[in-house]
């Protein structure tokens, strides 16, 4: 059960954000100064190593796991995984960091890429700062409603998923299904909530949507690169496939042009993208393996959440090799296909990711910390 001891006591939730925002702010500045002094490449990657070990260690020291499950999750994936991953990127001249720098005052827009998950969409008239003030806001205030919205829906599915869940006697099957609907509503309820946050202090950053209806997604290809947590795959590409693909951890001049992107993997090779593939979906087990850590001092039972994402990635290889030379599949009503992924990702998860959880008592501590967060909202 979910019993482990934690670090001693939480820190507050107003001064666990303070801390947060003030280490952010200074993390901005030493980025830019680095930016300017040290070339992108192994000594600026060696001048990030001790924040990046900081941040492995710190979540479980800021909150005790038997306090808040969802705020160590989230504090741990911000800053140990997310973070950390980012500041690799901008060692090596890659991500939102190394772009966000050429904005006009970049300090606060740089701030907030390093804590929150978001992913900015930069053009060059928002790095020149050309458009007018009252142009940048309608465009932002437009775009907080839609994320605003999103939230408000997020939220209503999970406190409906928590529910089902608590109040009926379900198939194992059934409530596995379910826990899967509320992993992406908590997700990305947080993720639409933060974003919010981000386009309401600084309307230059445009952002891209976190979750692209990932319950249409026709492919596991489609579902993990182009639907589901697109923000993660963004940090996985930045620093683990795209290094293996272009063969060089800097990028190329061109790194962020798509279309230099796509040749870029097309001269690669079958063999060097099969092995990017598997590389980045074994980075993404061993994050989500440390996440499990300190959510409960262990790792998952039998390297469960490893393996849950290092075989999705092997059956990734193997789709791309089957349907490319089988077409009674692609010519298959998209309805068909559909289904035929989703029930093979949720067999996969309930083999390897959700067996490790109810074992560890983490299905109860969430569903009792959504709990207790709407109780607290509805008291006041």
């Amino acid at each position: 059960m979910f019993t482990t001891s934690g670090g001693g006591g939480s820190m507050s939730p107003l001064v666990l954000v303070c801390t947060i925002t003030i280490y952010a702010l200074v993390l901005s500045q030493c980025c830019i100064v680095l930016n300017v002094y040290v070339r992108p490449g192994l000594l600026r990657l060696l001048l990030m190593i001790p924040l990046i070990l900081l941040h492995l260690t710190l979540p479980p020291v800021m909150v005790d796991r038997n306090e808040n499950v969802i705020t160590l999750a989230i504090m741990s994936a911000l800053i140990s995984w997310w973070c950390s991953f980012k500041l690799i990127a901008f060692a090596w001249d890659r991500g939102a960091i190394t772009q966000a720098i050429r904005l006009k005052y970049p300090t606060i827009a740089i701030a907030m890429l390093l804590v929150l998950p978001v992913t900015p969409v930069f053009q060059q008239r928002d790095v020149e700062d050309t458009r007018s003030k009252n142009s940048q806001k309608t465009s932002s205030q437009a775009t907080v409603t839609s994320y605003a919205w999103r939230f408000i829906t997020k939220v209503a599915l999970l406190l409906a998923t928590v529910h089902a869940i608590t109040a009926y006697q379900l198939p194992d099957i059934v409530a596995h299904f379910l826990m899967a609907w509320g992993l992406y509503a908590l997700l990305g309820g947080l993720m639409d909530g933060l974003s919010c946050v981000c386009l309401l202090v600084d309307g230059r950053v445009k952002l891209v949507p976190h979750f692209d209806q990932p319950y249409l997604s026709e492919s596991l290809e489609i579902f993990w690169a182009k639907r589901w947590n697109r923000f993660a795959a963004g940090q996985l590409r930045s620093i683990v496939f795209d290094p293996l693909i272009d063969n060089c951890a800097v990028a190329p001049p061109d790194a962020n042009d798509r279309v230099a992107r796509f040749r870029r993997r097309q001269r690669a090779g079958l063999f060097r993208v099969a092995v990017a593939t598997i590389c980045t979906f074994a980075m993404s087990g061993i994050m989500h393996e440390l996440v499990f850590y300190h959510l409960t001092g262990a790792i998952s039972s039998g390297a469960g959440w490893f393996l849950f994402f290092s075989l999705n990635g092997v059956l990734v290889l193997v789709e791309r090799a089957m349907w490319s030379r089988t077409a009674w599949y692609t010519n298959l009503p998209s309805y068909v296909r559909v289904a035929f992924t989703l029930a093979l990702e949720v067999y996969v998860a309930e083999l390897f990711f959700f067996k490790p959880v109810i074992q560890a008592g983490l299905d109860v501590a969430v569903i009792e910390s959504v709990k207790e967060t709407t109780a607290s909202f509805v008291l006041v």
